[in-house]
């Protein structure tokens, strides 16, 4: 089902289409109304950002907070059970694996989470800053809340799938390489190759779902397929955005991990190598987690905002290019602009006096 506005198929939201029709790729609002170019994309995520600061910087700033406040008791367990792993017979490779392993702590993987999230959160406010709309949090936070289990039962059906056929894939060929099978080495390559390249595959077909979920008030299994349709011949443009965005969030991240890397250092790691060459579980303090914590949700609180504004313009992208939204837009909006013409006609049968197809 259409809605008025092209974009949503909620009926309890208000129309966001501007009532007087901008010319044929006119910038009414953070981007062009016509299929857009790469940089159009990127750099109409930052204009939706400085023109809304509050929703798309407070909102996620929000989100991270409480995402980090269930994270840094899960963060101090976790990392004080593998500093416990450490006894007189641990090794460099040991020590090593086991400092590795304190990267994947539960606030990386909940971060995951709660990009997903914010993708949903903050489409709505992307959506009508397309538009050239007002963006208030209020509004936003109406629209989307009734989504939000489907939105968190999509983020984390994703993420597990995703994260399980890559470890399905990595398992057999470790199992057979600890146990110095000739093969293992083998398997263990097809394996991370053909998980990998289902993984990319899945990620980037179904990384609109979360903006069809919201916008068009999609179950989870219809927001996967609707993904799934809109980047149908167009999987290498949108991997090719969603990589250069991903970069653009990394060069970001990298500049405040530097100074967090100067704050904490080594302190959240679990394993630390005396001067006599033996190994010790590092004390980890709840203070040190904490300050990781906020350092984690400064990173993401500007990097989410991007990286969800950036996946919210390509779901308008590809709409506009498989479905020629655009033309709709500029087709609804001529029709609510000759809605109160025919009412002062008169006429009890205008354009204004029901939904526009």
């Amino acid at each position: 089902m259409s809605s008025p506005t092209g974009l949503t198929q909620s009926p309890a939201a208000p129309p966001l289409a501007a009532d007087v029709p901008p010319p044929t790729g006119a910038r009414r609002g953070v981007v062009p109304l016509r299929p857009l170019q790469a940089g159009e994309i990127l750099d109409g995520a930052v204009t939706a950002m400085r023109a809304h600061p509050g929703v798309m910087l407070g909102l996620s700033a929000v989100v991270v907070a409480v995402g980090q406040a269930v994270a840094i008791p899960l963060d101090f367990v976790y990392l004080r059970f593998l500093a416990g792993l450490v006894n007189d017979d641990t090794t460099l490779d040991r020590g090593t694996g086991i400092n590795d392993l304190a990267l994947l702590r539960p606030s990386v993987l909940l971060n995951a989470l709660i990009v997903s999230l914010l993708v949903g959160l903050l489409t709505t406010a992307v959506s009508r800053a397309v538009l050239g709309r007002p963006v208030a949090l209020g509004e936003v936070w109406r629209l989307t809340r009734p989504r939000l289990p489907r939105l968190f039962g999509l983020a984390l059906l994703i993420f597990v799938t995703l994260f399980g056929v890559l470890v399905l894939g990595v398992l057999p060929g470790a199992l057979l390489a600890s146990a110095d099978n000739p093969a293992g080495v083998l398997v263990l390559l097809l394996g991370i190759g053909g998980a990998g390249a289902f993984a990319i595959n899945r990620w980037v077909a179904w990384s609109l779902a979360g903006a069809a979920l919201v916008l068009e008030d999609q179950p989870v299994r219809r927001a996967l397929r609707r993904s799934s349709v809109l980047v149908k011949g167009g999987w290498w443009r949108v991997l090719g955005i969603s990589l250069l965005a991903l970069l653009v969030s990394e060069l970001v991240a990298g500049v405040l991990s530097v100074v967090e890397q100067v704050v904490i250092g080594s302190r959240l790691s679990p394993v630390s190598q005396n001067g006599d060459g033996t190994f010790s579980g590092h004390h980890v303090s709840l203070a040190y987690v904490f300050l990781g914590a906020l350092f984690s949700a400064a990173i993401q609180a500007v990097v989410a905002p991007f990286a969800a504004s950036v996946t919210a313009l390509q779901y308008v992208d590809r709409r506009m290019r498989r479905e020629g939204l655009d033309i709709q837009l500029g087709m609804n909006a001529r029709a609510r602009a000759a809605a109160p013409a025919a009412t002062d006609s008169g006429s009890g049968n205008g354009p204004g006096n029901g939904p526009v197809a």
